[in-house]
């Protein structure tokens, strides 16, 4: 797999803009160092990149590529292999796959990739593997990091119609207590996405839960 992950790192060298460091620095609360490379550019070069794989890639070496970029210091690297997983089909998970999914929730975490992994990734995995999640909910949930509860809240962002609308309830009931920005923020957010096919059900939440302030803010943005 070496030779794939050596064509990332030239790719994106190659693709470098320090003009551009200091403002995507600055804007990511300097928590990473930035090449100054752009998402629409840099997804344009995973899809060239993605060409030169072999058909019969196995999932473990899958896996190698995404974990050996994640583990670089700029952030463009993390973001190329989240570009690459979101075009992963869902019959192509794994149960194992979780594994991988803990590990980049839990290192280099920050919303810029927290929010495509909890959506686009766990979300998937939920689908396919349902019986998987409650043991896996449970562990997220109970976490210290505020990043793998985030993912509990907004994994089925994108389910719409086929969101389990009690289990919801139970992450943001189980969670409202905490002050985090982030943690508010994705209560909110997936009260607000719910509420554009189910207002009268955020509105109950909403009271029930007694939820204020930010959660408050977002959950009732659509909301007549």
């Amino acid at each position: 797999m070496r030779l794939y992950i050596e064509d990332v790192t030239q790719r994106l060298e190659k693709m470098r803009d320090q003009s551009l460091v200091q403002g995507m620095e600055n804007y990511m609360k300097n928590n990473f160092p930035f090449l100054g490379i752009r998402s629409t550019p840099r997804r344009n070069q995973m899809k060239e990149w993605k060409k030169s794989l072999p058909a019969d890639l196995s999932r473990s070496e899958a896996w190698e590529i995404v974990l050996e970029l994640w583990q670089k210091e700029e952030r463009e690297y993390h973001h190329f292999a989240l570009d690459w997983m979101m075009t992963w089909s869902i019959k192509s998970y794994e149960k194992d796959d979780i594994d991988g999914i803990y590990f980049i929730l839990s290192n280099q975490s920050w919303w810029d990739t927290i929010d495509g992994i909890a959506v686009h990734i766990v979300g998937k995995y939920a689908k396919k593997f349902p019986e998987e999640m409650p043991r896996i909910i449970a562990e997220w949930m109970s976490h210290p990091s505020f990043w793998l509860n985030r993912t509990c809240l907004i994994y089925q962002l994108k389910y719409k119609e086929q969101t389990n609308l009690g289990l919801q309830q139970s992450y943001i009931h189980a969670l409202k207590w905490n002050k985090e920005f982030f943690i508010q923020k994705a209560i909110g957010w997936s009260l607000r996405e719910i509420s554009k096919w189910n207002p009268n059900w955020v509105k109950e939440v909403v009271l029930v839960e007694e939820l204020k302030g930010l959660a408050y803010r977002e959950a009732m943005k659509y909301v007549p």
